[in-house]
Parts: C-alpha cells; sequence; structure tokens
C-alpha cells in the first residue's frame, strides 16, 4: 500500500500506522516524505480491512487524516477520505482507530464515496475533475493548488458525532454547508461565479515573496523585495486588535517589520525563524476584488508560533495578488473552548464545559463612534439568526465583556436594558449544559460556524456604530464545539504520567521558597498541539505560580513535558493546598482543549475538587 498525504499541502513531520481488521498494529511511525507527501510502500498482514492514520501539521495546524483499504494498492489520506471513512464505519476519529473494525468493506466504502461525491459536486466542477473522480486513489499532487489538491483547498471538511457520526463540508469559495450522516445529507455547497478566478498558484507566489521579506529586517524594510513591495495600497495592520491601525502599504509594512524584530509589541525578534505555509480561509465575492482570508503565522527559532495579525486577508487585483492584513476593523475573534476538570488525588467524576471565547475590541470605529455593545448570534438549520449573547464596553477595559444576568450570576442576558457586567475583558460565553448546550453546538454543525456580531455605538444597544466595517459584520468560529459527552471524553485529552500526578498532590514549600514541577504526558492522537502549561493556587488559574508556553521541536514533535520553576508566595504551599496543572492546546479546526488536573488533599474524597 502506498499514497499521497495532503491537506491541501503535504504534511510536516507525518508518520502512517496501519491496523487490521482486529485491531492490531500491523505498521507504526512509517515516514511521509514531507516535500511530496509520499508514504509507502507498506506491506499489508493479516485480514482486511485495514485502518490507516497519518498525523503531522500543515502549517501552524496538527492535524490527523484516514483512510481505509480492504486491497491495499494506491491509498490517498486527505481530509475528504477521512470523511469517507467516518461514513463508511459510521464511528467519530475518536473511536475509529480502536478494536475490531466496523463496516469498512468494500461496499460501504464505495457507498460512502457516491454520496460524498454527490455532495462535492460543485468543488469536482471547480476543480475541473470528474463527478465520479477517485477521491481514495485518483491522482494527486500535494501543493499543486489545482485537481484533487485544489478541492482540498476550497472545501473545509468537519468530523464528529452526534446520535450518528457525521461529517460537514463548507465552501470556501461561497456559501453553504453540507451535512452527511451514514444515510441522509442536509444542505449543500455553494461555490460563486467569480470562484474559478481564484488563483490560488498566484496566492502560492504571494506568499513566496513574503518569505523572502521576512527573512531578516533589512529585507522587510528593502523597498524592491521587502513586505512594502507586497503589501496592498490599502493594507492595514496593527500591534494587536485594540491598537490604532497603520494604513497603506508603507506604514502598514513598517508596523510589521518593528514588530518582528522586537521594536513594538512584546519585544521579541523573530527574524531567524520562519513564515509557515499560508492555509486558505473563506474568500468574499462582492462588488469589489475577491478577498480571501489567509493565515500569517510565523515560528520563531524556539519552535514558537505567533500570528502576525487578527484576521489576515490577501486581495486579488488586476495586477495579481497583493497582501491586505486586517481584513477588520474590529478585529473581533472567537473560538470554541472545551474544559476537562480531572481531580488526580483521588477518584471523582470528571467534569466538562463548554465555552465560546468572543473577543470583541473596544475601539473607537472611522467617523468616531466608539463600540459600546455588540449583539453575537449563530444560525440555526432553518438560517434563523440565534442571538446567543450580549457583549458590553466595562470601565477600562480593552475588550467586551459579556452581559450577564446580574453582577452575581455569570448567565448570560439577552435584555440590553437588565443585568450587568462582571468585570473587565469578559470575553468567555458559557455554553449550557445539557440539552440546551447540545442544541448550540448542534447548530455550528449544521447551519456552520459563522457568527454575526451587531455593533452599537450606546450601551441600550440601539444606535448602529458604522465605520469601515459597517453595522454588522461575520466571522469565523474557530472550532467545532463537541455535541454529545461521548464526545467530548473521546476528544485526545492529554494523559499525565503516574508521577506527574503524584508530584501535583505531594507539593510542598515554604513562604517564598523556590520550587520546581517537571510534569510529563501522552498524546493518545497527533492532531493536538499542546501550546501553554500553567501551575496555580486556585480554581480560575488567577494565581498562578508558573506559566510555559510550549512549542515545536526542530522536528515538529509536540510537546508531552514541562519544565516549571516558581516561588510560593506570602501562603506557604503544603499536601493538603489546593494545586492546579493546566495543559492547553489546539486542535486542527482551532478547537481549544483545556485540562484542569486539580490536587485537593483537604476534600472528602470520590468528590470533585
Amino acid at each position: 500500500m502506498s499514497g499521497i498525504v495532503a491537506a491541501g499541502l503535504a504534511l510536516n513531520s507525518a508518520t502512517v500506522r496501519v491496523l487490521d481488521a482486529t485491531g492490531k498494529a500491523i505498521a507504526t511511525g512509517k515516514p511521509v516524505t514531507a516535500a511530496t507527501g509520499a508514504y509507502g510502500p507498506i506491506a499489508l498482514s493479516g485480514d482486511g480491512p485495514f485502518r490507516v492514520e497519518a498525523c503531522g501539521s500543515v502549517g501552524d495546524e496538527p492535524i490527523c487524516l484516514w483512510g481505509a483499504t480492504s486491497n491495499g494498492g494506491t491509498l490517498n489520506l486527505t481530509p475528504l477520505t477521512s470523511a469517507i471513512t467516518v461514513l463508511a464505519s459510521d464511528q467519530a476519529p475518536e473511536t475509529l482507530m480502536t478494536g475490531p473494525v466496523q463496516g469498512l468493506g468494500d461496499t460501504a466504502l464505495a457507498g460512502a464515496q457516491t454520496r460524498l461525491r454527490a455532495a462535492l459536486a460543485p468543488a469536482l466542477a471547480d476543480a475541473g475533475l470528474a463527478g465520479d473522480f477517485d477521491l481514495l486513489a485518483g491522482a494527486l499532487t500535494a501543493g499543486s493548488r489545482t485537481g484533487y489538491d485544489r478541492m482540498l483547498d476550497t472545501v473545509a471538511v468537519g468530523l464528529g458525532a452526534d446520535s450518528k457520526a457525521f461529517v460537514t463540508l463548507t465552501s470556501r469559495l461561497g456559501a453553504g454547508t453540507a451535512y452527511l450522516e451514514a444515510s441522509t445529507t442536509q444542505g449543500s455547497l455553494g461555490f460563486d461565479a467569480a470562484a474559478a478566478g481564484v488563483d490560488l498558484t498566484g496566492l502560492d507566489a504571494l506568499f513566496t515573496k513574503l518569505i523572502t521579506a521576512t527573512a531578516n529586517i533589512n529585507n522587510c524594510q528593502s523597498k524592491l523585495i521587502g513586505l512594502e513591495s507586497v503589501f496592498d495600497a490599502n493594507a492595514r495592520a496593527s500591534v494587536d486588535a485594540i491598537s490604532t491601525p497603520f494604513i497603506g502599504a508603507k506604514d502598514a509594512a513598517q508596523l510589521v517589520c518593528l514588530r518582528m524584530n522586537g521594536i513594538l509589541g512584546e519585544g521579541e525578534v523573530m527574524f531567524g525563524g520562519k513564515l509557515l505555509p499560508s492555509t486558505l480561509g473563506r474568500c468574499d465575492f462582492g462588488a469589489g476584488d475577491p478577498l480571501c482570508r489567509v493565515s500569517f503565522v510565523y515560528q520563531n527559532t524556539a519552535g514558537f508560533q505567533r500570528r502576525l495579525g487578527i484576521e489576515q486577508a490577501a486581495v486579488k487585483r488586476a495586477s495579481g495578488w497583493t497582501f491586505l492584513g486586517n481584513r477588520l476593523e474590529v478585529q473581533a475573534t472567537a473560538a470554541a473552548r472545551l474544559v476537562l476538570t480531572r481531580r488526580i488525588d483521588s477518584t471523582a467524576p470528571d467534569g466538562y464545559a463548554r465555552y465560546l471565547d468572543v473577543s470583541i475590541p473596544a475601539v473607537t470605529a472611522s467617523g468616531g463612534g466608539v463600540l459600546q455593545c455588540a449583539r453575537v448570534s449563530q444560525k440555526d438549520a432553518s438560517g434563523a439568526d440565534v442571538p446567543l449573547a450580549l457583549f458590553k464596553k466595562a470601565g477600562a477595559g480593552g475588550y467586551l465583556s459579556l452581559w450577564s444576568v446580574s453582577s452575581n450570576d455569570g448567565t448570560p442576558s439577552l435584555d440590553p436594558l437588565s443585568g450587568a457586567t462582571r468585570g473587565n475583558n469578559i470575553v468567555s460565553l458559557p455554553v449550557p449544559a445539557g440539552a440546551a448546550g447540545d442544541a448550540v453546538a448542534r447548530n455550528f454543525v449544521r447551519a456552520g460556524r459563522s457568527l454575526k456580531i451587531e455593533l452599537f455605538r450606546d450601551s441600550a444597544c440601539g444606535t448602529p456604530l458604522g465605520g469601515l466595517d459597517g453595522d454588522t459584520l461575520g466571522i469565523e468560529l474557530a472550532g467545532q464545539l463537541p455535541v454529545t459527552a461521548a464526545a467530548q471524553s473521546g476528544q485526545p485529552w492529554p494523559a499525565l504520567v503516574a508521577k506527574a500526578a503524584t508530584d501535583l498532590t505531594g507539593m510542598k514549600g515554604a513562604v517564598n521558597a523556590k520550587i520546581s514541577y517537571g510534569p510529563t504526558w501522552t498524546l493518545p492522537r497527533g492532531d493536538l498541539l499542546p501550546n501553554r502549561a500553567l501551575l496555580c493556587t486556585d480554581t480560575a488559574c488567577n494565581s498562578k505560580l508558573a506559566e510555559l508556553e510550549l512549542g515545536v521541536s526542530t522536528k515538529g514533535a509536540f510537546a508531552t513535558g514541562a519544565s516549571l520553576s516558581a516561588t510560593v508566595g506570602n501562603t506557604a504551599l503544603n499536601v493538603n493546598s489546593y494545586k492546579l496543572l493546566r495543559i492547553t492546546g489546539r486542535m486542527p479546526d482551532g478547537l481549544v482543549l483545556q485540562l484542569d488536573s486539580q490536587s485537593c488533599s483537604a476534600q472528602t474524597s470520590g468528590l470533585p475538587c
């Protein structure tokens, strides 16, 4: 068996694992060629169907891909082969590579592929492929931006489980979301009439120039090959979401160069690292030129990834692609977050909680209006707007804060005249537990992850803001909230090794004493990128003893440990003190997983902390 592993681009630092029909691993750690995405040949032994998994990264995104075969030969591994495998097995990724095989025979695979191709018809046509193109074994050149590879760029694939395993397909060159289960399809993809004009090879050429321009400060500031030469005349750049942007190619380029040289921002010099390959986001087609969201992520020499700007965009002018920088004047962002709270000093029930972290900067728009209020809504399956929350300006906070029922009740209030903010920069919107929260998550699955944000210049949420974004803006939620309890527990949560748990439980220190803690963990799959570890003495992590950013090694390996050093404060730390190790990480679609491992020996055994 051999093939190509790709998700628009070939995966970096990827390896392949193969299971036989019984669940026995017959191949592990088989390398994928980074330049081409090629793997194999791998000799198959035992009985099929064989399940195949490849994990690595594309740009700043960790990713795992799946496929299945009974006969070997050519088997590509892409987001679309993953979709076929999920539909044919009726299993979500969290259970796909465990236990005996389920439903992946030739007939099931062929049926799943037929249904997927029907939903992909507009994307197949846009890529110049026949309606019966073989997604499992058809010709694929990773990074070519044409044919099969173009389709991997233009369609976002989501996988998960509700009452059944599901696949979602979302167009990046138009509108619409298709939702597929094993025997049903709802919704459809749409490709804009102007989609054919989105020249992805030209977009690659733009990023090749950006790589040259960001090699060092001299290149960056050069008029011939620097950022100014590739920035759009209307480019916008800012140090952060709440800062006034610099406008125009010259000024915007200079700001980014100074940011990368440590003069602006947090003082970190980023030159010497590398600009990661860009991934395509959704493109907008209107009266103006096509505008596409693109990633602009730099990885420094220590392996830490830095997003330069909030939501960045490139625009296709008559002369070719140019870099626009900030897509929005009000640089709002939203990310889904799932929290697992686990007591480690005693056996107790795990707790799960879902959040939407919605950051809306409290800025002054063009024309002088100051943002005071925002209403955030999602779509339901019928296309109607469903309000989720209000956010209002609070004190000197740089971001709008969640409008709650009262200062003592964090439940969101949808009445702009009744409620309270509970502090500055409260951006986390708790998703209800149970059926109400499941409905919110289900809407994102079936109707897409777009959020509508209405902007107002008064606290009563009645007078539209105006400005360059108009009165309403649309952003994409990063990450899909799991719908079911099984989907929440089935995420690839880091697993603390036994010593890390016992060391946290036994941790102690006198007032002002220096302590150290070196937790390690294992990762069940390769699609979680751990990015931060914190050691705290309260449940909200307001009292941090230590915090450490986690990077990616030079060989592409994700962090499986941390070295934390701290000084105990004015209160001694003893065995019975509350202690929290928080590990956060990011999934391929942007979902944030937060593992809170708690020790609370003073609490009754068997109860959560």
